[in-house]
């Protein structure tokens, strides 16, 4: 039953996508050209979906007289005036291909509709980037095809990370793509941090492709706070009006955990977090935090509410919800603990230098997942607990005691501001 309703909700987003009217015939010259997914909005600034990795980088290079515009993947509605930098979309041109090619396919067979795909795929991205004529372009996860006609076209394509990267990921694992042909993968890949890159290094360096630590923009401009970054500025009080006077543990909890997990029943945690937090609730301050695709997906969104608002109460359920719209450099600066099922949070907390509990024993145990946070559980600022009531009980009380951790980022920002120098040097030629 449930496989049937994330049927219904891609098939929704496809539905709706159809309606959204293409605008990428309007695209014209810029210097930058990003690409992102509704799925990389994990913010809304100013009422607009806010793609707080990429738009970062945007503001970036907006406040550096270069021209910026943004493209979407598809299936995407966040796009003209829902998105910020009023995106634009190619979403019913992308649907036809899709369609035309299971026409072909019944007419001519699966190897020819194969084919032709590639092809009219890669050709869609090449008059794209004719149109917008960049100098570079940006986005995460970019795809085989604008891959290959970026690089047909001598413009190069940067991956810029937007979670784990690890020897086991199949789009960064060396054993996954030491074999993909170099014209179908990014220039570069722009990463947070040094594991990031060193995992990337065994692979990339011998095809002759860039890998370049920059940070996370978004964190960063967070810790720099300037006083002219309106949108820091913007949401700083919203998050000053926490309770300070108990500890505070933020629970980062994620999306399609009941599709994968056998242990997460209920699809939003496990059953020995659930009794702590309801033992504890006057004893810590707990701050749980719903994904992005949690807040905008119908089911998800659904799914979490019933079960938080049943096993928690509809004031404290709507209270999560709200912070969970706040930033979350904001909300790392106020919490002492962090706890998970296996959320890419642990790399954000650590930068901070908070201490994360990870509920996921296959890390611990193998099964595919001893890769995952490898750098900050050497390091004890991570580490896998049981998942047992009175166990994670005890490694909260021990673990607040240790205090705060030695951040593992560095947050000067010098290693961005490199990079973007050197992209803004490509716009004065």
């Amino acid at each position: 039953m449930l496989n049937i309703k994330i049927r219904d909700e891609y098939l929704r987003d496809i539905i709706h996508g159809i309606l959204i009217k293409d605008t990428w015939k309007s695209l014209t010259s810029c210097d930058i050209l990003l690409i992102r997914h509704d799925n990389n909005c994990g913010y809304t600034y100013n009422e607009k979906a806010y793609a707080h990795l990429t738009d970062s980088l945007g503001d970036i290079f907006l406040n550096r007289s270069l021209t910026v515009k943004t493209v979407t993947r598809p299936p995407s509605v966040l796009t003209g005036e829902r998105g910020y930098n009023h995106p634009f979309s190619f979403n019913q041109y992308y649907i036809y291909l899709a369609i035309f090619k299971q026409v072909i396919q019944f007419i001519k067979g699966k190897e020819y509709s194969i084919c032709w795909e590639k092809h009219q795929r890669v050709a869609l991205w090449r008059t794209i980037l004719e149109k917008a004529n960049p100098k570079i372009v940006i986005g995460t996860l970019p795809d085989k095809f604008l891959c290959q006609a970026g690089n047909g076209l001598g413009i190069p394509v940067y991956d810029l990370q937007h979670g784990v990267i690890s020897d086991d990921h199949p789009w960064y694992g060396a054993k996954y793509r030491i074999d993909t042909p170099i014209e179908i993968l990014p220039t570069g890949f722009l990463c947070w941090d040094d594991q990031s890159v060193a995992t990337l290094s065994k692979w990339v360096v011998e095809k002759g492709i860039r890998v370049i630590k920059i940070g996370n923009p978004w964190f960063l401009r967070f810790m720099k706070a300037n006083q002219d970054d309106r949108l820091v500025q913007d949401v700083i009080p919203a998050s000053e009006s926490w309770d300070e006077a108990r500890p505070s543990i933020l629970v980062s909890l994620q999306w399609g955990l009941m599709d994968f997990y056998e242990d997460v029943s209920n699809g939003v945690m496990i059953e020995s977090l659930e009794r702590v937090i309801l033992d504890t609730y006057d004893q810590y301050n707990w701050v749980l935090r719903l994904h992005p695709v949690q807040l905008r997906v119908k089911y998800e969104l659904e799914l979490v509410t019933s079960y938080l608002t049943s096993t928690f109460g509809a004031e404290i359920t709507n209270k999560w919800m709200n912070d969970s719209f706040l930033p979350l450099p904001l909300v790392l600066r106020n919490v002492d603990l962090h706890i998970t099922y296996n959320s890419m949070i642990v790399i954000e907390a650590a930068w901070g230098g908070i201490r994360s509990g990870i509920l996921n024993p296959r890390i611990k145990d193998g099964d595919g997942f001893e890769n995952y946070y490898v750098h900050e559980r050497s390091l004890g600022i991570a580490e896998v607990i049981p998942q047992d009531s009175d166990l994670i009980k005890q490694w909260i009380i021990h673990t607040l005691a240790k205090g705060r951790a030695e951040p593992t980022m560095d947050t000067t920002g010098q290693e961005l501001d490199a990079f973007i120098n050197e992209i803004v040097d490509w716009g004065k030629k």
